[in-house]
This record gives C-alpha cells, sequence and structure tokens, in this order.
C-alpha cells in the first residue's frame, strides 16, 4: 500500500512541475527584438540584382548579380540628406 501511495505522489508532482513548464510562456512570454541588422533597410528588386535604401542613414546601394559579375558587385550610390537635393558621395 506504501507504494502506491508513494507512486502516485511522485507521479502527481511530475505532472504538476510538467503543468508548470508548459504554462511559463503564457505566464511570462519572452521579449522580442525587432531592431535587427536589416531593420530600416528597403529592397527593390530588378532582373540584375536589387537596391538597398537605408532609411536610418540615407545610404542607397546597388548590388548587381549579372552573369559577367558571377560574384556580384556592390555599389555605393550615394547618401540622401533631402529630397530634391543630388545625393552626397
Amino acid at each position: 500500500m506504501r507504494i502506491d501511495l508513494y507512486t502516485k505522489t511522485i507521479l502527481t508532482l511530475i505532472m504538476l512541475l510538467l503543468t508548470l513548464i508548459a504554462l511559463k510562456p503564457m505566464m511570462r512570454p519572452t521579449l522580442v527584438n525587432a531592431d535587427s541588422t536589416f531593420a530600416g533597410v528597403q529592397f527593390s528588386a530588378r532582373a540584375d540584382g536589387f537596391w538597398a535604401f537605408d532609411t536610418k542613414t540615407g545610404d542607397v546601394w546597388m548590388y548587381q548579380a549579372a552573369a559577367d559579375f558571377p560574384a556580384g558587385r556592390v555599389i555605393h550610390i550615394g547618401r540622401i540628406t533631402a529630397l530634391g537635393k543630388p545625393l552626397v558621395k
């Protein structure tokens, strides 16, 4: 009789602890940080590559992936300082 009570107690304790582990994400959700390496970067696709616009700094980059440049080429076009004004190199 004593083994049966011991087994039920241990199994109940295991069940309660597993329930706590399963409910932990709902009680204390983890924080998400949206500020990654590409946060604020906008992309525009083209047939031979893509353009990248950094909205934080105003930098404009062109990435070429043509057949004559198999590894690709990266060109810094310039920096936008104000709308309607020329790019700053």
